[in-house]
């Protein structure tokens, strides 16, 4: 999910995409023995040539349905994918909504803005807000039964280690407050409200994603980051993370559930920025050390952030007062709500990373990347990381 949908460059096959093994859920069958009512349903993917849209979208076509990728320009495709139609067209074109959403059954709304800088061309409003109210009201018009709308955790509050928030907690990052964040809580109301005629509706808001085939990159590029340098200084803060294929999983059983007109957090453990950095060490050997910058340095970070913010205008730097405060929240969410209902198992982190590390080595994007003897066997014993040296 990003900036409208994502584009991405073509380049070599990716990691194959290994489902994580998950909990039976209600009888619901997946993969390729999908049932034949499943093949008959259309469902549409906005944002599809994104990491998380992409992921969605590959895991429903392996599940048995019939995909339509709502896109901007052609994304990568590897010869293992699933058939995925592809429509092209902007999200905030009422046409190209119109032709793309023609006799589905279901949408899963992953497309939108994400950055955490200002906005002055007003992008984040255009796209996150009225082209969601557009998108709605194109599917009460086409009958559309199913919408699935992707947010993002910063839309939930932040409780301690002790009480993790959840769902219901009132709203409190005011610290992290930007047009990115403040579209996507109105478009988040939008959707809980937006139920008419066969439509029902839910948001799902997920923690950091890690997985394979970011090609942008987006939220694995701080892990990208960690492993080029020997010393690494991160921020107090942290975040549940959530695999990239449990959280596609998430959509295709959000879509196939009876769950309506609710939220959802979709989280795994909680990662402070030291622990992620950690575990990318025992797969690289790098960083070998690193620096935990204090909380107050937050005050002042956040104050240079903002104005270089200001001074860019959003032209080519992101950064900004709510992406360093980001970096000091420590974000800690339950996703039991959406563990239960949608029957999902999270695997240990480690595994999450060592995919996307091992995309962007096998795909020569990052081809300096080196892992440590024997850490391929993560990928399938993950135990084995509790064996290794310390870097």
């Amino acid at each position: 999910m990003d900036r409208r949908t994502e584009p991405v460059e073509a380049g070599q096959p990716a990691v194959p995409d290994v489902p994580v093994p998950a909990s039976g859920f209600q009888g619901q069958s997946i993969g390729a023995s999908a049932s034949s009512v499943t093949g008959k349903r259309i469902v549409v993917v906005t944002g599809a040539g994104g990491f998380v849209g992409g992921h969605v979208a590959r895991t429903l076509a392996a599940a048995g349905y019939q995909v339509r990728g709502l896109v901007r320009r052609m994304p990568r495709v590897d010869p293992a994918d699933p058939p995925i139609e592809w429509r092209f067209g902007d999200l905030r074109d009422p046409d190209a909504r119109m032709r793309a959403i023609e006799g589905a059954w279901g949408v899963a709304h992953c497309g939108g803005w994400v950055n955490l800088a200002s906005d002055h061309r007003g992008e984040a409003w255009a796209v996150n807000v009225e082209a969601t109210r557009g998108l709605l009201a194109d599917c009460v018009v086409a009958g559309v039964e199913r919408f699935v709308y992707t947010s993002t955790l910063q839309t939930l509050a932040a409780g301690t280690a002790e009480c993790p928030a959840d769902e219901e907690t009132p709203w409190n990052l005011d610290r992290v407050r930007s047009p990115y964040v403040e579209t996507k809580r109105e478009a988040e109301r939008d959707v809980l409200a937006g139920q008419g005629g066969r439509l029902s509706t839910l948001v799902l808001c997920p923690g950091m994603v890690i997985g394979p085939r970011d090609s942008r990159p987006t939220s694995t590029k701080v892990l990208l980051e960690m492993a080029k340098t020997p010393v690494a200084f991160l921020p107090a803060g942290g975040i549940p993370v959530i695999d990239a294929h449990v959280l596609a999983l998430a959509h295709q059983r959000a879509l196939e559930s009876n769950e309506a007109g609710r939220r959802f957090a979709l989280v795994g453990p909680y990662l402070s920025y030291r622990e992620q950095a950690e575990l990318v060490a025992q797969l690289t050997g790098r960083p070998r050390w690193i620096v935990t910058i204090s909380d107050g340095w937050e005050r002042p970070l956040s104050g240079f952030a903002g104005g270089v913010d200001r001074l860019v205008r959003g032209r080519g730097i992101t950064l900004s007062a709510a992406a360093v405060a980001a970096g000091f929240l420590r974000l800690h969410v339950k996703g039991g709500r959406a563990d239960v209902a949608f029957g999902l198992r999270h695997p240990p982190p480690i595994q999450s990373i060592y995919q996307a590390l091992a995309d962007f080595q096998r795909t020569g994007r990052a081809p300096w990347l080196k892992f440590r003897k024997c850490v391929e066997r993560l990928a399938l014993e993950p135990e084995v990381a509790g064996e290794l040296p310390a870097p």
